[in-house]
C-alpha cells in the first residue's frame, strides 16, 4: 500500500467514526440514553440549539431533561451528511429531520423539523467527539393527526430507555415466536 492510500484509508476510517459519532448521538436522544449523548461530546464542548446553550459536560443531561418526560415519542433521521477531515479537527455538516409524535389538549400532533447539525469535531487522545455544534433549523411544521390507526396490538412501539428493542436485542430472544 502507497503512503497515499495509506493516509486515504485512514482519512475514510475517521469519517466512518463520526459518522457514527453522529449516529449514536441521535439513538442516545431518541432513546434518552445519557451516557451515549455524552460520549458525543468533549466535555468542554458547546451546543447551541438556538433555544437553548449547553456545556459538553451538561448537554446529556439535559436534553434527557426535555425529551423523557411525558408520552411523546421522537426519532431523528439523517440525510445528506458532509465530513471535512483536516488532521485532529474535523468539520461536518449533517442534514436531519426530527420527529415528534405527542398530545396536546387530548389533540395528537406530529411535528416535522427540518435542521442541519453543523458540528466542529477534535481527534483527543485518538478519540473523535464533538467540540462545537451549532443548529440551524431550516423549517418546522406542527400537523394535528386527524385519524390513527390503534395498533398498539400489531406493532411494537419504540422506548425512551434501555427497554427499548434496541439494547434489548443483544441478549437475543426479543421477537415474538408467533404472532398473537
Amino acid at each position: 500500500m502507497t503512503e497515499a492510500q495509506e493516509e486515504k484509508l485512514l482519512a475514510l476510517l475517521d469519517e466512518k467514526t463520526i459518522r457514527e459519532l453522529l449516529a449514536r448521538y441521535c439513538r442516545g436522544v431518541d432513546r434518552c440514553d445519557s451516557a451515549l449523548i455524552a460520549s458525543c461530546f468533549h466535555p468542554d464542548a458547546r451546543d447551541d440549539h438556538g433555544n437553548w446553550l449547553s456545556r459538553g459536560d451538561e448537554v446529556a443531561d439535559h436534553i434527557v431533561g426535555l425529551v423523557k418526560p411525558g408520552s411523546a415519542r421522537a426519532m431523528h433521521f439523517m440525510g445528506n451528511i458532509l465530513i471535512e477531515i483536516d488532521g485532529d479537527v474535523a468539520y461536518s455538516e449533517a442534514y436531519v429531520l426530527a420527529y415528534r409524535a405527542f398530545e396536546r389538549g387530548g389533540q395528537a400532533y406530529t411535528r416535522t423539523r427540518a435542521l442541519r447539525f453543523v458540528d466542529r469535531h477534535e481527534r483527543r487522545d485518538n478519540v473523535w467527539r464533538i467540540s462545537e455544534r451549532v443548529v440551524v433549523d431550516e423549517w418546522n411544521r406542527l400537523d394535528a393527526v386527524l385519524e390513527q390507526q390503534d395498533s398498539s396490538h400489531l406493532f411494537r412501539f419504540s422506548a425512551k430507555d434501555t427497554s427499548d428493542p434496541v439494547y434489548a436485542i443483544r441478549e437475543g430472544n426479543v421477537a415474538r415466536r408467533h404472532l398473537d
